[in-house]
């Protein structure tokens, strides 16, 4: 099944449990909607990063629950590797993708988000 709506996070997530934070508003509305998938890009790329320095109240938290809750994660190809270090691996389960190729599929999803 297609998600029915697609979130499109470009700003900081900080990993709190509030819902102005992007990634716990999508994790709270994921079943309500009949599904969300996700696509991270500018400051919001080092949230699909594997950080095992991560703060108690950390993004990735939220981005592996959406994973394991099988919301489709992807990640901008060309912010990833303006932000990655060498070392830094993604999440499992997260993808890569050329943002301006996963816009030509908006039209499979209800609504798009821009948080």
């Amino acid at each position: 099944m297609t998600a029915r709506v697609l979130a499109v996070i470009d700003r900081d997530c900080p990993g709190t449990e509030d819902m102005r934070d992007p990634l716990y508003f999508c994790v709270g509305v994921r079943a309500q909607f009949g599904g969300v998938d996700l696509v991270l890009r500018g400051a919001a790329v080092p949230s699909a990063l594997v950080d095992p320095d991560a703060r108690p109240a950390n993004p990735q938290r939220y981005v592996r629950s959406l994973v394991r809750a099988g919301v489709q994660v992807w990640v901008d190809e060309a912010d990833l590797a303006e932000r990655r270090r060498a070392d830094q691996a993604l999440i499992d389960g997260v993808r890569t993708a050329d943002t301006d190729v996963l816009a030509t599929r908006w039209l499979e999803y209800e609504e798009v988000w821009f948080l």
